[in-house]
């Protein structure tokens, strides 16, 4: 419920502050003292832009401030971390002096869109042919779930379709997973044949490669051998040949110092590695042969190394550990898995299905009930013949729509033999307004949102009919908070509480302020709406007897 507005640099407010009660509250004033800015400065709290440059000359920034007690229904799930479902609710709308536009929710900033959802759970404001929740498909089928108490099914729907459409993605995630274990199996098997005609074992392809090596250049590999055994042993000035000498000249020292004992040692050491090297080069050298047929062995495996290598992009000396690796996964496995999530989106599916059919069934029950409610309060607000009909299409596929199998859409016309159309292509403003005031009648204890604000619905309407609209905001407010901003005497006469709107003028300053009145004060606001600026005692007298039996 709205509590407290205030408004300041305005236009022409410089500032007024209201408190607003329950039941049905009316706003009157002479055309042009301001009327229409209250209902602009509400449009603001709303998330609207301002229709014009609405700063005060003078005046730094514009500030609207509205203040609601604590929500009915659930806090929206972008401001959790801003309210609570007991708090007091403060929103604050800027405009700089640059026409930008800021806004805050109990001193935290909000986005535009935050602040729309917000305040369709706080109010609604009606215009002439407008509504904030009206206009839409959507809220159609929200007004016809509230007047058949299937919000919570229609709840439950939404929940159990969205709930359907993950753990289809969640299913397609398990086809790719299982596609591409089936590729990766196919590949491991691959693998697996070729490790089975490799038949490789860790290292092999190294020592492979120098067993080659040592193959290929067998030639060059014997004639140095044999050079090297020659230079070694066999040549008159042979490496052994020359050592012999050399231990002549020391064992001759020896004759004279014994100190050279340990040369002499050392070098027959040496004289006897050297002779073993030759003799292992020796045996090296005759076991050097060509053989044709292991060439042509080695060349083989060593050119399978390479193009198994080459096929899964791995070194060769690595490519018995990649062939040995596992498949990676259980095709049986993901299959079963397949088979307990199917079952379960079946029975998620059923139940969906089932949660339609009632939520279908109610909803085509409760459409003609509501269709005549709205009817009834037509043809008390002298539309004598209305034709207003729910229209239930169902939504293609099997899932329906976010709240239900079907579209839920208002119809509506005003003349016998006329075409229905939706109730966003009414022409008439007038019919528009009283249309969506029948729906709030219809709606009166069933409707959500604490407040409705009615911005002179009662345009081009007077006489019998204004009384008839002035008794269904009346009635309306006994169960909610109503605002209702009129120029009908026979409307502002019904409400409990009265603010009236003034314009003061002088040569240099024009303000718009905005007050309670009652008693005498509120008896001649009355009698000026009954006959206008020269208010006459029998006017006065009137206004008395009508504010006294209202």
């Amino acid at each position: 419920m709205l509590s407290h507005l205030r408004v300041a640099a305005f236009a022409t407010i410089r500032e007024i502050s209201l408190s607003f009660d329950r039941g049905l509250t009316v706003i009157t004033g002479e055309t042009g003292a301001g009327k229409s800015l209250l209902v602009d400065a509400l449009s603001l709290i709303a998330g609207q832009k301002p229709r014009n440059l609405s700063l005060r000359p003078g005046s730094s920034e514009a500030v609207v401030e509205a203040s609601f007690t604590p929500l009915n229904s659930p806090v929206p799930e972008t401001l959790s971390d801003i309210l609570t479902p007991d708090d007091d609710i403060v929103i604050r709308r800027i405009i700089a002096p640059n026409g930008r536009l800021r806004q805050t929710v109990n001193g935290q900033t909000v986005s535009t869109s935050q602040l729309s959802a917000l305040v369709l759970r706080l109010f609604d404001l009606v215009g002439q042919g407008e509504s904030l929740r009206m206009s839409g498909g959507e809220n159609h089928r929200q007004f016809l779930d509230e007047y058949a108490g299937t919000t919570p099914l229609a709840a439950d729907y939404e929940r159990l379709r969205r709930e359907i459409l993950a753990k289809r993605r969640e299913r397609q995630e398990i086809l790719e997973r299982k596609a591409n274990l089936d590729r990766s199996l196919s590949e491991w098997r691959e693998r697996q044949e070729d490790a089975h005609l490799l038949s490789g074992r860790p290292g092999e392809f190294l020592e492979l490669s120098a067993t080659l090596s040592a193959q290929l250049n067998l030639q060059e590999i014997l004639q140095s051998a044999s050079r090297a055994y020659q230079m070694l042993s066999e040549d008159e000035e042979s490496v052994l040949v020359h050592l012999g000498r050399v231990g002549n000249e020391i064992d001759h020292i020896l004759g004279f110092d014994p100190a050279v004992q340990p040369f002499r040692d050392r070098l027959g050491e040496a004289r006897e590695i050297l002779k073993d090297v030759a003799g292992e080069l020796r045996h090296y050298q005759e076991g050097l042969e060509i053989d044709p047929g292991q060439l042509e062995t080695l060349e083989s495996r060593f050119s399978l190394y390479r193009r198994l290598a080459q096929k899964y992009h791995v070194r060769p000396e690595d490519l018995v550990d990649l062939l040995e690796e596992s498949g990676g996964g259980d095709p049986e496995a993901i299959d079963r898995e397949l088979e307990a999530f199917d079952r379960e989106l079946a029975s998620l599916q059923n139940t969906l299905r089932e949660t339609g059919q009632d939520l279908s069934s109610r909803r085509k029950k409760t459409a003609g009930g509501f269709a005549e409610a709205v009817k009834e309060s037509l043809r008390r607000l002298r539309i004598d013949h209305p034709s207003f009909t729910v229209s239930l299409v169902p939504y293609e596929g099997d899932l329906g729509g976010a709240f239900g199998p079907e579209q839920v859409e208002f119809l509506f016309s005003a003349n016998p033999g006329m075409p229905e159309k939706p109730l966003g292509q009414v022409a008439s403003g007038g019919e528009t307004s009283r249309v969506l005031l029948a729906i709030t009648r219809a709606l009166a204890d069933k409707d959500p949102v604490p407040t409705l604000i009615f911005d002179e619905i009662d345009s081009g309407i007077g006489g019998e009919v204004g009384e008839v609209l002035g008794d269904l905001l009346r009635e309306i407010g006994q169960t909610r908070q109503v605002i209702s901003i009129t120029h009908l005497h026979q409307v502002a006469r019904k409400g409990e509480h009265h603010i009236l709107v003034e314009k003061v003028s002088d040569k240099d300053d024009t303000t718009s302020r905005a007050f309670f009145v009652e008693g005498e004060g509120r008896v001649r606001e009355i009698a000026r709406m009954l006959g206008g600026e020269k208010i006459s005692p029998s006017a006065l007298s009137i206004a008395r007897d009508l504010l006294a039996h209202p």
